[in-house]
């Protein structure tokens, strides 16, 4: 039985927030490939900007290298996803040794890509993608950071990590020695699903159940993304912060 043909509507918005000068994150979509992406220059990064707007820039042309649309149907496609975001990131360290521009510029990035009735996602750093379907918000993505890495080894509590000293150091990242290895996953969507791809200064400050509460609350992806950056704002904004909403629907 052929799949039914999905269709998406969608919005991005992003904002230095109330603490910086520079605004460091940066987003992406291909609409002819449906690639959408999230990028946040790493803290601490000499030009964490120039990479996150590279990240953007450049990858649609390595996803369609290693995954050509007539090849989206199959079984590794989410596979092919992962390894063009960690060739991207090899690429990056390389030309950083060549170009002093790029020295020392680094970033995450979360990519989401429609393929028929699939979604396929792939990540470095905690740059993160969400679901929301059936009253559920479900996380996409692991963080690539040290506080995960300490919850997973049972030595933080889930609920501390917001306050954690090492929240913020990521422990993969595009530009990293390589070679760097993105995590990938596969989602069935369905007509209803909304999407959600943001960067640490959206999801760092505003828990998960205000997140849902705001997506409920805003049928509309720019109205959802607009409330999104504002309820960041209003927790104190102390990091620069981009939210990316995709409505699913029938085609």
């Amino acid at each position: 039985m052929n799949q039914p043909q999905l269709d998406a509507q969608y919005s991005a918005l992003s904002d230095v927030g109330c603490q910086r000068n520079e605004n460091q994150d940066r987003w992406g979509v291909d609409a002819d490939q449906w690639l959408f992406m999230v990028a946040d220059g790493v803290g601490g990064s000499r030009d964490g900007a120039l990479a996150a707007q590279t990240m953007v820039d450049v990858l649609p042309r390595y996803v369609a290298h290693h995954l050509p649309m007539d090849q989206r149907d199959q079984p590794d496609a989410a596979e092919r996803l992962g390894r063009a975001v960690s060739e991207l990131s090899d690429d990056l360290h390389a030309k950083a040794q060549d170009d002093a521009r790029y020295a020392g510029a680094n970033s995450t990035l979360v990519t989401a890509l429609m393929a028929g009735s699939r979604l396929l996602v792939a990540h470095l750093g905690d740059s993160r993608a969400y679901l929301r379907r059936d009253q559920q918000l479900q996380r996409l993505t692991r963080d690539h950071t040290l506080v995960q890495a300490l919850v997973d080894a049972h030595q933080v509590d889930p609920e501390d990590t917001g306050q954690h000293r090492a929240r913020s150091v990521v422990t993969k990242y595009m530009g990293m020695k390589p070679p760097a290895r993105a995590d990938a996953s596969t989602l069935d969507l369905r007509a209803g699903d909304r999407i959600l791809l943001c960067s640490d200064g959206l999801h760092g400050v505003v828990k998960e159940p205000g997140l849902a509460q705001i997506l409920d609350a805003n049928a509309d992806p720019g109205y959802a993304c607009a409330a999104l950056i504002a309820a960041a704002r209003e927790a104190g904004g102390p990091d620069n912060i981009t939210a990316l909403v995709i409505n699913i629907a029938h085609g």
